[in-house]
């Protein structure tokens, strides 16, 4: 049921380019702010063993960092020098524990943005900054000996969004009818089954839309002839734009119980749409539904 709980889990799946500030296509809740100097705050940080510098001051022969808690008074620097072309550490940390700086950069900037629109993809689920928080780790981590510069918390989340948008239309159905949200939980067989759009003759202008999700093994319990369905429906724990999810359950002859087989989403109560919904159950089996008893 992973791409049924996505409906009600996703983020915003709209993003903006990388370059671009616009505030088009965000999530709910996720602001973004330009203050003056943003773009310049994000081209002169550094990271080195957990620790974020920002530039201080330049000079003819040197550049120098100081670390990013420095209000609070630790007087931690790091001091990049022309001739040599290295890093130096000056003066150690008072944040924490502070290490030796080696003497050159590493930029990282290209492997984060690879694997940042690899996860924004393969977890489409996940928030946006959960994948942050773990590029970071992995990036900018204790365990890293190295100086290293990349990209920001921003620019991270920009990039995410931006990749869903293209990958799935911008559009929230279009992430759930393909994998890996359209495939059943550890399983490469498919848990989507339909998406249709029909006339809603009670009005117009909002067609009725039908999303159906189901086990195939569990669909071939339908092909039996004869049997019992049961029908029910919840009309509180549905998406937003929604307004019930039908569930269609078998009675399973060998166990004797009734086992939900079909979640059909629809955007209409209407004697239309359940009817709607039952032809698209019966297409779904090859049109072997046959029951005895509904």
């Amino acid at each position: 049921m992973e791409g049924l709980s996505s409906l009600y889990n996703m983020e915003g799946l709209a993003e903006v380019p990388h370059e671009d500030t616009a505030r088009v296509g965000a999530p709910p809740g996720f602001v973004h702010r330009h203050p003056r100097g943003q773009a310049r705050q994000e081209r002169t940080t550094c990271f080195y063993r957990g620790f974020k510098y920002t530039r201080a001051w330049t000079s003819s022969r040197k550049i120098a960092y100081r670390c990013s808690r420095f209000r609070s008074g630790c007087r931690g620097t790091l001091e990049f020098t022309i001739a040599t072309m290295g890093f130096s550490a000056v003066r150690p940390h008072t944040c924490r524990d502070a290490v030796p700086a080696p003497g050159r950069i590493e930029d990282v900037t290209m492997e984060m943005m690879s694997q940042a629109d690899a996860l924004a993809i393969e977890q489409v689920a996940r928030p946006a900054r959960q994948i942050w928080e773990a590029l970071r780790d992995e990036f900018y981590g204790a365990a890293n000996g190295n100086v290293v510069r990349g990209l920001s918390e921003l620019q991270v989340q920009r990039r995410i969004y931006r990749a869903r948008h293209q990958h799935f239309s911008g559009d929230v159905h279009g992430a759930i009818e393909i994998p890996p949200l359209s495939l059943a939980l550890d399983e490469a067989v498919s848990f989507f089954q339909f998406h249709y759009v029909t006339i809603n003759n009670e009005n117009l202008n909002k067609p009725t839309r039908l999303l159906g999700w189901a086990h195939p093994s569990l669909v071939n319990l339908l092909r039996y002839h004869g049997t019992t369905l049961f029908v029910d429906g919840t009309f509180h724990c549905v998406p937003r734009g929604y307004k019930q999810c039908v569930i269609f359950m078998v009675h399973d002859r060998a166990s004797g119980i009734f086992v939900p087989v079909y979640y059909v989403l629809s955007t209409s109560r209407s004697g239309d749409s359940y009817w709607d919904m039952l032809h698209f159950v019966v297409q779904s089996t090859d049109q072997q539904l046959e029951p005895a008893e509904v």
